[in-house]
């Protein structure tokens, strides 16, 4: 998993900062705060594994749209991720620099994987070549970098799929609704536009029983899923039973269905895809959602994070209260337009801690308050 993230002015987040990350990371604070563009880091690392960093910064709308705004010199964009798994240890980090003849350059690349007790590490610096195993010395360019262009040698790979292998959500039950062309890309796309393609590649037995459970806590009456194809198009179905007297089962299109039964459908499907994504992101799952039904979202996540590193993004006081541990609290809060990560306040960590208050009584009463830090980078 990622135990840390260091990062400079990635989009609102400031100089030096220091996230802590664990197998569960909860990230509150007020609208425009920047959590969301907390969890992109996320996104945007895999992106560059998947279609390099030229198209992750399109995808973003290009560099000035990623780098922090400044009034004077443009700012160095600097990421550092350290992991630590069963399978690997090891870090990843880059800077984006301003150039007079690109519109970004490469300033440094690192990048180094413990596997078995052996260590592999390369070092690039002003797009030279520094240090690296033996038998690899890639081409370097002033504005791509290396470690996708190495993804095929068999030292790298680990890390390469362990960061390709991330993906933060943000589900539009609307993209549900919609009967979908196959596609086999994998993994489930971050609004959930393949998502029939995602069950349809699984064995039903991975997915099937949990979420029709699932759906049946929520519903009341779904007791069956069912994937069809039709005229080229996927389609699923909801067979909603009989839950009264002499009421006979119906079947009901995606399209009948409500916004709260789609997003957490599109939800649960994230979270058992197979293979595991190695991070899972969801930003405010309880969108659409009855205050309810977060209770049940939570048993997933809570199953999730044993396969999965799990990250969300919340302003529900429901949601805080099924989770009860301050520990997998970050406070993310915006002052004078820069973003900045913390843990929860000592004293209302505290205060949970020892049972007098839960944290969605402490996010309704006064907010979550971020524990004061000054951490530089090591």
């Amino acid at each position: 998993m990622i135990t840390r993230i260091k990062v400079s002015n990635y989009r609102s987040i400031g100089p030096n900062t220091v996230i802590n990350l664990g197998r569960l990371t909860v990230f509150v604070g007020q609208n425009g705060s920047g959590k969301s563009n907390v969890v992109d880091l996320i996104r945007f690392i895999s992106d560059i594994m998947r279609i390099g960093l030229e198209g992750a910064l399109n995808k973003r709308h290009g560099i000035k749209a990623v780098r922090r705004w400044s009034s004077g010199k443009p700012l160095n964009v600097y990421i550092h991720i350290d992991i630590n798994s069963k399978d690997i240890s090891g870090f990843y980090e880059f800077e984006i620099a301003s150039d007079r003849k690109h519109d970004y350059i490469i300033k440094d690349e690192k990048a180094s994987i413990t596997i078995n007790g052996v260590q592999n590490s390369f070092i690039i610096r002003n797009q030279k070549w520094i240090n690296g195993p033996e038998g690899l010395k890639p081409n370097t360019t002033p504005t791509s970098l290396v470690l996708p262009l190495i993804s095929g040698d068999k030292r790298f790979k680990p890390l390469v799929d362990f960061l390709k292998n991330m993906d933060v959500y943000n589900i539009y039950p609307d993209n549900l609704r919609k009967p979908q062309i196959y596609d086999p890309v994998k993994p489930m796309e971050e609004h959930g536009y393949n998502w029939v393609s995602i069950l349809k590649d699984q064995p039903e037995e991975s997915w099937k029983p949990e979420l029709i459970a699932a759906l049946g806590k929520l519903t009341s009456d779904i007791d069956d899923i069912e994937i069809k194809q039709l005229s080229g198009y996927l389609i699923s179905k909801f067979k909603h039973g009989t839950s009264g007297k002499s009421r006979k089962a119906k079947w009901f299109e995606s399209a009948q269905e409500s916004d709260g039964t789609l997003r957490i459908a599109g939800i649960l499907t994230a979270m058992l895809q197979q293979p595991y994504l190695s991070v899972i992101g969801i930003e405010e799952p309880e969108l659409t959602i009855h205050p309810g039904a977060i209770p049940l979202i939570i048993d997933f996540i809570n199953q999730t994070k044993w396969n999965s590193q799990v990250l969300i993004t919340t302003h529900s006081p429901e949601l805080l209260d099924s989770i009860r541990d301050g520990e997998v609290i970050r406070v993310v809060d915006r002052l004078d337009s820069i973003t900045k990560v913390n843990p929860m306040a000592f004293d209302q960590l505290e205060a949970v801690k020892k049972g007098l208050l839960t944290l969605g009584e402490i996010h309704r009463s006064e907010g979550i308050k971020p524990k004061q830090l000054s951490i530089s980078f090591e």
